[in-house]
């Protein structure tokens, strides 16, 4: 057995333990509704932001201690916030260093199958590349999905906020009804929320690691409007009102600019994936022909420049079919 075969065996061995550990936190996770809610808290406090980090650290030691060795080996782990808050998202069970490790085996998978069984070393590296950073592109795109889904309940959950205020509910107990009456993704990130409050931190500090966990300038317009009523006073349900009917407004005028920029971005789309699909083709088909490219001196020019238009009309397709709301 060759040194290539024994380390496409390890890449496998590694990316399945990451298949097994995620298969094994979705089965606990489904059994015992206490645990799960426990380790959302302890994953929110890890994508969280950096406001009240002092009190979330104390928390979360403290919980460390009433969980399983497993558990507690896991949080141990290093953390990465942003990846930790994509994970969170999209409801994967793992954290930031076990998706990396993940990533990482499936990257060397696709390096060694491709030194194994593609004619080019070049090939090999571009087959492990796009299996290296797959799994982050769907993370982005889940990512993007969610935030989508939470904008258009953003408003309902102000005209709820709105309506529990005049009913003569404090602010956080309407963020708490809004947790507890909304579905996700909306009613996870003011559960969070609620969750800081109760732990000690400040209505400002939970709202700062709700505009960190949620980059959306609407949420940073509710919260400004929260903390300067506050401080100030005025009608709070009234503003509500009208952030949420500017909400609706807007979210009514993207999806009519969506439909009218369909067109574009579907030819966009079949105008990047054309050429690349096509020199793919090629390369299994007829090798020595596409090989010109890189072995001679006219040819590496060529694909230098082919992939240099290629991001360029990318760029200028995306420029015209993007419309700033």
């Amino acid at each position: 057995m060759d040194l290539l075969t024994v380390l496409l065996l390890c890449a496998v061995f590694l990316f399945t333990a990451t298949i097994v550990v995620l298969i094994f936190l979705s089965w606990t996770e489904s059994k015992f509704a206490e645990k799960r809610t426990i380790k959302k808290r302890l994953l929110y406090i890890s994508a969280g932001g950096r406001h009240g980090e002092e009190k979330l650290t104390l928390y979360r030691n403290k919980v460390l201690r009433d969980v399983g060795v497993i558990e507690r080996i896991i949080f141990e782990l290093p953390r990465i916030q942003a990846l930790d808050r994509m994970l969170l998202k999209t409801g994967v069970p793992l954290n930031a260093t076990t998706f990396l490790l993940g990533s990482f085996a499936l990257g060397c998978i696709g390096l060694l199958v491709g030194l194994k069984f593609l004619p080019h070393a070049l090939a090999a590296v571009g087959l492990g590349l796009l299996l290296l950073f797959l799994p982050l592109l769907w993370l982005k795109m889940a990512e993007q999905s969610y935030y989508s889904k939470f904008q258009e309940q953003l408003p309902e959950a102000l005209d709820l906020l709105a309506r529990a205020v005049r009913s003569g509910h404090a602010i956080t107990s309407g963020l708490e009804m809004i947790s507890q009456e909304m579905t996700d993704p909306i009613r996870a990130e003011f559960a969070a929320v609620v969750d800081e409050v109760n732990l000690g931190l400040t209505l400002k500090e939970a709202l700062d690691n709700l505009c960190e966990r949620v980059p959306s300038l609407d949420i940073r317009f509710f919260a400004i409007a929260i903390l300067l009523q506050k401080e100030t006073g005025g009608n709070i349900a009234e503003i509500l009102d009208n952030i949420s009917r500017l909400l609706r407004e807007r979210v009514q005028f993207a999806r009519q600019v969506k439909a009218l920029t369909a067109e574009g971005r579907y030819s966009a789309g079949v105008l990047i994936a054309l050429p690349i699909l096509m020199f793919i083709y090629v390369y299994f088909v007829n090798y020595d022909y596409v090989s010109t490219l890189w072995t001679e001196k006219i040819g590496q020019y060529m694909l230098f420049g082919a992939i240099v238009l290629q991001l360029i009309g990318a760029w200028i397709i995306k420029k015209i079919v993007t419309i700033e709301i």
